[in-house]
């Protein structure tokens, strides 16, 4: 056994205590065995998802979400399939709640919400404030922040009739 060898090895630097508190030595078990495992462990998550509250999986679904906007953030590549409106509407979906709902929840008009989930209007940063709380503080104001500026970047490295335009405009720049 490949345990037995490894185990000597840490024996001869490390107590039995020492070498119990720090590692994790996997159990040797035969096909029997891991099947037997995995039934319990399957029988023991779905009694857990049985009594999960709705409240308990609209955390967990928020979580999730930050989660996914999280790693998005970290992508180099922007998405028009990303964007803040996109999470918006998901993030509508999770707590299952109209939009005319969520609109008072947030104190927005209803037209104005729908024309940022379909990117039609840029959000502001009280609107950020605004789903912070709404999302009980688990997804902060920062990160919902951070999609819009994704895509103005993406917009402002794209839009290059309007820099010329704009350039154009400039008098005496100085000379670099």
């Amino acid at each position: 056994m490949k345990y037995e060898k490894i185990y000597q090895e840490l024996k001869k630097k490390y107590t039995d205590e020492e070498i119990a508190e720090s590692m994790l030595i996997p159990a040797d078990l035969t096909k029997e065995e891991k099947e037997n495992a995995q039934t319990e462990m399957m029988e023991f998550r779905m009694k857990q998802l049985k009594e999960t509250t709705q409240e308990d999986r609209i955390l967990s679904d928020v979580m999730r979400l930050r989660f996914f906007i999280e790693d998005y953030l970290k992508e180099e590549h922007f998405s028009f399939e990303k964007t803040f409106g996109k999470y918006l509407e998901e993030y509508i979906r999770i707590i299952r709640k109209t939009r005319k709902e969520i609109a008072t929840d947030l104190s927005i008009h209803y037209t104005k919400l729908s024309r940022i989930v379909n990117d039609k209007e840029e959000p502001n940063i009280e609107l950020c404030y605004r789903l912070e709380k709404h999302s009980g503080n688990l997804i902060k104001t920062k990160t919902w922040w951070k999609l819009i500026v994704k895509k103005q970047a993406f917009v402002i490295s794209e839009d290059k009739a309007t820099r010329l335009t704009e350039q154009n405009k400039v008098k005496n720049p100085i000379r670099a």
